[in-house]
């Protein structure tokens, strides 16, 4: 089995230069183990299949009595390298690991990684408006933020807008048609055509350039299942970091507020109201103030309303965002999902709440 180590600063990870296959996952773990985990001994191995992910298929491996010492492989799904680099992604982990935000990458493998398993339980749609809970993610997602992860490696991490960006580089990726009749009906029926598509994103662009919201190190799919909770140490740690980079702060905290409609059943009408979110996003200025040693209490009611309206109106670029993610995810991916409904449902939701958050306005300074 040939393998390398790569290394990032002050760390270093095992290359491995095969692909695991799909129908022996624990077989190929198992050799894997044999290098990133020599201590363990083989029949003492147990396996653990992952269900959460939608895009990959993810399997973990521990030794018996010894749980939270789990490590995880993740096999990347069909075709996601056109939509996710996974260098960035790579480099993100090390960087996440060493400022204590993540897990530790062991092992990266042609067609997957191989990494450290977080202690918790992934928070549901009632843990994420838990007062407590809540107000350890906003602290949490404020720390994320002052990451500084272009001093870790500037030309893996440019700072711009990545987000919007993005939704012109996929405009030639979303299909125009399907093969399966269901589908291309649903698509041709359901979804907008490109021209109209087009047209919002230049619609998104005008009017999200004018938030001035700071660019900042961003998690950017903070998903409830990507958010873990530790009760006994009252800690919250995201994970998954496909899709970190660099993007406007009230992008990746619209877009967690878009996902407190949940996973598994997606109910829209759970996303935040003005008052809780006031509360959160003041949570989330004091730490920032912390973070860069100044009193806490120096935020003022504008600054919160100010963040608001940022936040709401970005909102609508992730449910964009994912809409034509999963577009193209309807294509190209193998895993047994309906992305397309998926990428119905965030379109619709954009729709529905479009003219609301468009007509905010920012408070004025008194």
């Amino acid at each position: 089995m040939f393998s390398a180590n790569y290394k990032g600063k002050n760390e270093s990870y095992k290359a491995f230069g095969f692909r695991i296959d799909e129908s022996h996952i624990q077989r190929d773990m198992l050799d894997m183990l044999k290098e990133l985990k020599q201590e363990w001994k083989q029949d003492n191995i147990k396996f653990k299949v992952f269900t959460e992910g939608i895009t990959n298929k993810i399997v973990g491996a521990y030794l018996d009595g010894r749980y939270d010492d789990m490590v995880l492989v993740r096999i990347y799904g069909h075709k996601t390298e056109l939509l996710i680099n996974r260098d960035t992604e790579k480099k993100a982990m090390q960087l996440l690991h060493q400022a204590g935000c993540g897990p530790r990458l062991y092992a990266s493998f042609d067609n997957g990684l191989c990494y450290g398993y977080v202690p918790g339980v992934a928070i549901s749609p009632q843990m994420v408006k838990d007062p407590k809970i809540s107000r350890l993610i906003s602290r949490q997602m404020a720390r994320l933020h002052h990451i500084n992860a272009q001093s870790f490696d500037s030309a893996q991490f440019p700072k711009k807008t990545v987000a919007l960006e993005r939704l012109i580089e996929w405009l030639d990726m979303i299909p125009t048609e399907f093969e399966d009749k269901v589908k291309d009906h649903r698509l041709k029926t359901e979804v907008k055509d490109k021209a109209r598509i087009e047209a919002e994103i230049e619609l998104l662009h005008r009017e999200l350039a004018e938030m001035d919201s700071p660019v900042v190190f961003c998690h950017n799919d903070l998903l409830l299942n990507n958010i873990i909770y530790n009760e006994n140490e009252e800690r919250i740690t995201f994970i998954d970091y496909e899709y970190a980079s660099y993007n406007n702060a009230a992008y990746d905290i619209g877009n967690h507020f878009d996902e407190f409609a949940g996973v598994d059943t997606v109910d829209y009408n759970n996303y935040p109201n003005k008052d809780f979110q006031m509360v959160w996003l003041r949570h989330y200025l004091e730490r920032s103030n912390e973070l860069n040693s100044l009193p806490p209490t120096d935020v003022t009611d504008y600054d919160v309303e100010r963040l608001y309206v940022q936040v709401n109106k970005f909102a609508l670029a992730a449910h964009f965002f994912w809409g034509m993610w999963a577009l193209i995810q309807a294509k190209y991916s193998s895993i047994d999902f309906d992305f397309l409904g998926y990428g119905v449902t965030r379109f619709n939701e954009y729709f529905a709440r479009k003219e609301e958050f468009l007509k905010l306005n920012m408070p004025k300074q008194l």
